[in-house]
């Protein structure tokens, strides 16, 4: 006996084994049911979901020896029959081969006969859309009023193709796309029946694999049978199917971060020399992104289809990445995708991208960047603070308000304080300014996310001996990581400057000045700095910047 195939084998049977198309599913069996069946049903959907499959079960349903039933035996002979294409009352037609009028003609006469042993005659059309538009309209006319023993069904992977006037002949059934897990629970159902070990991650390989297509995903696993000897691991598929190992993102990523050039080229030379497709590099790397962009959106891996080792990853890398900075390095790979097909040397697009996004900057947005210039502008006529420490407060110069700050103190504050708790520290604020860096660069040696995260804030100010940070109403996670480890900080800052500080965390709207200026208001009130202070045009010209909008 010849080997079958597992597509073939484990084939839906019944509407049970459906997977993930319940709204078709139910609406036929009910229209079985309850007799109001239509003329002529159209399936839409990708390849490898089950219309076909689906378009067999209706089959059954109506002919089955027990029917018409919603639920066909699959023993007796009319269903057996069906199930083995062998029917003579159900004509499996593909429409790329008999696309033309004359076969469409030939359907029209043989249509008037009554079927031979089953209750209806049924004509399953696959790939519809492949018909001639004569064969189209020769079709019309009985497909809008057929025999009542005649009943059609038409399945596409391009329903865009299909003219109007077939579509609304039809009812129409959109079949969805395969989950990630569903996949995974069918094919792991399939190992077990079939008596296959394979390990949990090289099962979402090969789902990931399918894109959404049961049928792919079967025709993979038989082909990892095939490539393996006993139990499948995700080492094998890995190999078997020539994919790119995740790690190799991670470590994009991590190179983008260090700003490393010489990495950068090396691990292009391992892409290459590994003999993986650009494409394929450049698609995952895009998935890779995009993973990364929703776990910073969301702060969760909840709706990420990766092991949950790499979830953990992409949770501990999400902080080190700002939003608008991923869409930036997705447009880059965007674009890097379509100069491949204008380059003969597919290497030259890859390593230019790849220099992109590591000398790729941080994108500051203009109302920070203006509030920045404002301050500086305003401190520098103080002549008490240089660029580099630039003092975000509003305008007025008043303590800021209860609405429109929170302030998180690293000690409990008392009422009533000691008068000599009200001397000034003999610590400076221009003290504390020309150490910051110094302070910042020892926090990160102990504990480098909270070092980065207390570099986005902005110095305020030196009340007494109470250090002031603040910032921006979005860096709410800023300030919760950097008060766990205020012991850290505090240390840190009785070391360089000599003497026991406090410091305060401000959360604060630092868009409110800016919140009613257009874009226009906005550019003018740079270009009127830059006439001002010719340093920052200086600054805006090293550094290449934009206005963003």
């Amino acid at each position: 006996m010849t080997y079958l195939v597992l597509a073939r084998k484990w084939r839906p049977q019944s509407w049970e084994d459906v997977v993930s198309q319940e709204h078709v599913t139910a609406t036929l069996q009910n229209a079985v049911e309850h007799e109001r069946l239509a003329h002529a049903y159209l399936f839409t959907g990708p390849r490898g979901v089950g219309k076909t499959s689906a378009a067999r079960i209706l089959a059954k349903t109506l002919n089955c020896e027990k029917g018409p039933s919603s639920k066909p035996c699959n023993t007796c002979s009319s269903c057996v029959e069906i199930a083995d294409s062998r029917s003579i009352d159900v004509f499996e037609i593909d429409g790329a081969s008999n696309r033309g009028i004359d076969e469409v003609r030939n359907l029209r006469e043989n249509i008037q006969y009554t079927p031979a042993r089953g209750k209806y005659k049924i004509y399953i059309i696959d790939e519809v859309h492949m018909l001639t538009q004569p064969a189209f309209n020769a079709l019309l006319k009985t497909l809008e009023e057929p025999p009542d023993h005649v009943l059609f069904i038409f399945a596409t992977t391009e329903p865009h193709k299909v003219p109007a006037t077939i579509v609304s002949r039809c009812q129409r059934f959109d079949f969805h796309r395969i989950s990630t897990a569903q996949i995974i629970q069918r094919l792991s159902s399939i190992c077990q029946n079939e008596k296959i070990e394979i390990d949990r991650e090289a099962l979402q390989l090969i789902a990931r694999k399918a894109d959404g297509s049961l049928r792919d995903s079967q025709s993979i696993l038989d082909q990892m049978i095939s490539f393996t000897e006993g139990q499948i691991k995700a080492d094998d598929v890995i190999r078997g199917l020539g994919l790119i190992e995740q790690e190799i993102y991670f470590e994009v990523t991590d190179v983008i971060q260090s700003k490393d050039l010489g990495k950068g080229m090396a691990l292009i030379e391992k892409v290459i020399s590994g003999g993986y497709d650009i494409e394929e590099f450049l698609i995952g790397l895009t998935d890779h992104f995009r993973n990364l962009l929703i776990a910073r959106s969301l702060e969760s891996t909840q709706f990420i289809e990766v092991s949950e080792d790499d979830k953990k990853r992409y949770d501990q890398l999400r902080s080190a990445f700002q939003e608008e900075d991923i869409l930036r390095l997705i447009r880059i790979i965007a674009d890097t995708r379509f100069s491949l097909k204008q380059n003969i040397n597919p290497r030259i697009p890859l390593e230019l991208a790849v220099v992109k996004m590591i000398k790729l900057d941080k994108m500051v947005t203009i109302e920070d960047l203006l509030l920045r210039l404002e301050s500086y502008g305003r401190q520098k006529s103080n002549g008490n603070m240089t660029f580099s420490n630039v003092e975000l407060k509003d305008g007025e110069n008043h303590p800021p308000n209860q609405d429109d700050d929170v302030k998180l103190n690293s000690h409990d504050s008392k009422k009533n304080e000691p008068d000599d708790c009200e001397k000034e520290s003999q610590v400076t604020f221009k003290d504390v300014q020309a150490h910051w860096e110094e302070i910042i660069k020892k926090i990160k040696h102990k504990k480098i996310t909270v070092g980065s995260f207390l570099q986005e804030g902005v110095l305020l100010g030196l009340e007494g001996d109470t250090l002031q940070v603040g910032f921006g109403l979005s860096n709410g996670f800023h300030i919760d990581a950097v008060m766990r480890s205020r012991e850290i900080i505090l240390d840190v800052l009785k070391e360089v400057m000599g003497a026991e500080l406090k410091f305060q965390c401000i959360k604060k709207d630092l868009q409110k000045r800016s919140s009613g200026s257009s874009k226009t208001d906005k550019e003018q009130l740079l270009r009127e700095l830059v006439e001002k202070e010719p340093v920052i045009k200086k600054i805006i010209d090293d550094f290449d910047a934009e206005i963003v909008g």
